[in-house]
């Protein structure tokens, strides 16, 4: 990780670029995940009086060996006159927009890492950062929940998973090269507060477990999975996700359960557009009783997957 040798701005981007692509762990992953193909991509489709809405389960890592995707992507894609992000492009890249938020990520005045986190859990990122040929002492004052975004995703890996690769990025260049609009479900405050809202001993928590040997191991494994999954279209798998998150009730509630209800009535709102609307979110955020599929029907919406059969 290029963040790790004494560019703490390289860090602040790095971090915040996975907190913002936060699915599970993100980072360099070993293992072949390719399955047989898609049985049916994770894309539907709600049709209202005006317009047809498209809702897109993505990961935000991937591959090179998983493009070109398959025809079910660029119907939505291609049907659609707006694209819309859990948050626009055009601010999370813009220039700015790391510095407005530097203040979060670090610990208030007389605090260190050192102070905040429990004994086990501060050996274990003395560990970790070592082992990625950082130090220390240049870590000392960020917030726990920015250690454990910007290493827990650090896997031992041969096949590239990239953020640049993932599915946001590959549409929203698509649309940027088109002209095509862009929109956001949310602000980066809005994911940044899903962290930095979380106590202190719940954040020494998750980033104990996901620095532990054990806990390493099962994070890739997870990765592994839900990729797999997400290829092969597979919503149940996901649900067992989801479940795992639920191991931190708080976080749970504040990472995927908030976050769908909020989107609700703003995917209520493209209903009554007049041009057609592709919603690109992190796959997690379709699946289990929380999810937005299950409260869109709740709703009264009648929802259809897009099958990759389609013309």
């Amino acid at each position: 990780m290029a963040a790790f040798h004494h560019h703490q701005g390289k860090l602040r981007l790095r971090c915040l670029f996975i907190l913002i692509l936060f699915v599970l762990g993100t980072g360099t992953v070993n293992g072949q995940v390719v399955g047989d193909g898609y049985n049916n991509s994770l894309i539907y489709k709600i049709q209202s009086d005006t317009n047809t809405v498209y809702i897109l389960g993505s990961i935000h890592v991937l591959a090179e060996e998983y493009y070109p995707l398959t025809r079910s992507f660029s119907y939505a894609y291609y049907n659609s006159q707006k694209v819309v992000f859990e948050i626009d492009p055009e601010i999370l890249f813009s220039p700015d927009s790391f510095s407005q938020h530097q203040k979060q990520y670090t610990l208030p005045k007389g605090k260190t890492l050192e102070t905040v986190l429990s004994p086990k859990t501060y050996t274990l990122v003395k560990q970790k950062i070592k082992a990625l040929g950082g130090k220390i002492q240049d870590f000392q004052q960020y917030k726990p929940w920015v250690l454990y975004l910007t290493l827990s995703g650090r896997f031992d890996s041969s096949i590239d998973f990239r953020p640049e690769l993932g599915i946001e990025n590959h549409f929203y260049r698509m649309a940027k090269d088109a002209g095509k609009p862009t929109g956001g479900l949310e602000t980066i405050q809005d994911q940044l507060n899903v962290f930095d809202t979380l106590p202190f001993n719940i954040q020494d928590a998750l980033l104990q477990e996901s620095l532990a040997a054990a806990g390493s191991r099962e994070r890739e494994q997870a990765f592994l999975h839900m990729v797999k999954d997400w290829h092969q279209g597979n919503l149940d798998g996901l649900e067992q996700l989801v479940e795992s998150f639920k191991t931190y009730p708080l976080f749970y509630k504040k990472l995927l359960v908030q976050r769908n209800q909020n989107w609700i009535p703003q995917i209520e709102s493209f209903l009554q557009e007049e041009k057609n609307v592709l919603i690109i979110v992190g796959a997690a955020h379709l699946a289990g009783k929380d999810g937005l599929l299950a409260l869109l029907k709740e709703k009264g919406h009648q929802i259809e997957r897009v099958s990759y059969a389609m013309p």
